[in-house]
């Protein structure tokens, strides 16, 4: 189980310096004492990570986290990777995640964990602590200190290392917004395009709009959308949407595995841009402006 809530903390904080060994609370002379990899080493291996990918290119690069048995895999550490919409691009561990966007995985917190990592990232922070399972240590508790470094506009490397118990006091971390605002209701579009970028860009309007949140869970919200085709045919997608801790701006996952951001540019009104792969020849992009039908 993740904890929630985005440690801002420095490089050095609830670690124990190389070579040097931490106790758990209550132990005693017969408990064996434990050494934990330092924050230094954990943002060192990151940081050789992103060096490899500016040497050898994404494509070796991912190649080579992928590998259970490369270079990026030493011990409790190891390289994941993931573009800044949820899709794994590389994972060791977890080979069957790659290429799934992971978002709206509610298993333990993943999406909110990778929107929340994926945040740390952009603002340059890159730190997040996380309470999981050691299964170096049977599978017991522990905090857990997540590091990532931006790579480029798309995509971001991370890694981690244990810290100790789960109850050992963490350090004082900004609070998170306790309260998130009131998504629940029905929200029309009041009008948007759809842009197709083929050798010429192709504005159409969206038509008909209409989004329903029937069940939010803090800053996790979800429901369905029925919206119009450009030919005039009408779908339907369930979707869910994730706040990051600015409590402004929402991402969201819908049943196709495609993404939008949403921006609340005030509490009635949210501005969505989205985009997808269209055929062999084009890609779809789109705008749209929700409010809130106060009337429903």
């Amino acid at each position: 189980m993740l904890v929630l809530g985005l440690a801002l903390i420095s490089a050095g904080c609830m670690q124990s310096e190389p070579g040097m060994t931490m106790s758990t609370p209550g132990s005693n002379d017969t408990v064996q004492q434990t050494q934990y990899t330092s924050n230094e080493t954990l943002v060192a291996f990151v940081e050789s990570a992103v060096a490899y990918v500016k040497e050898n290119g994404k494509e070796n690069a991912l190649a080579e986290f992928n590998n259970p048995n490369g270079s990026f895999v030493r011990g409790e550490l190891y390289i994941y990777a993931y573009d800044f919409y949820g899709t794994t691009l590389a994972h060791p561990v977890n080979p069957e995640k790659v290429g799934v966007n992971r978002l709206n995985e509610t298993e333990a917190d993943v999406g909110i964990f990778l929107a929340e990592m994926s945040d740390a990232v952009r603002n340059g922070d890159g730190f997040h602590r996380i309470v999981y399972i050691n299964p170096a240590h049977n599978g017991t508790l522990e905090s857990k200190l997540a590091y990532g470094m931006q790579v480029d506009e798309d995509w971001w490397l991370g890694s981690g290392v244990y810290t100790g118990p789960a109850d050992l006091p963490l350090p004082a971390t900004p609070a998170a917004p306790a309260d998130y605002p009131e998504m629940i209701g029905i929200w029309r579009a009041d009008g948007g395009f759809v842009y197709f970028l083929n050798d010429t860009v192709e504005k159409t309007p969206t038509g008909e709009n209409t989004w329903v949140v029937n069940s939010q869970d803090g800053r996790v919200i979800s429901g369905s959308k029925t919206f119009s085709l450009p030919d005039g045919t009408v779908k339907n997608q369930t979707f869910v949407g994730i706040f990051v801790p600015d409590g402004e701006t929402i991402m969201f996952v819908d049943q196709q595995g495609e993404w939008a951001m949403g921006s609340l540019v005030e509490p009635g009104s949210l501005f969505i841009a989205w985009t997808n792969p269209g055929d062999s020849t084009a890609t779809i992009a789109g705008t749209l402006t929700l409010n809130r039908d106060n009337a429903a």
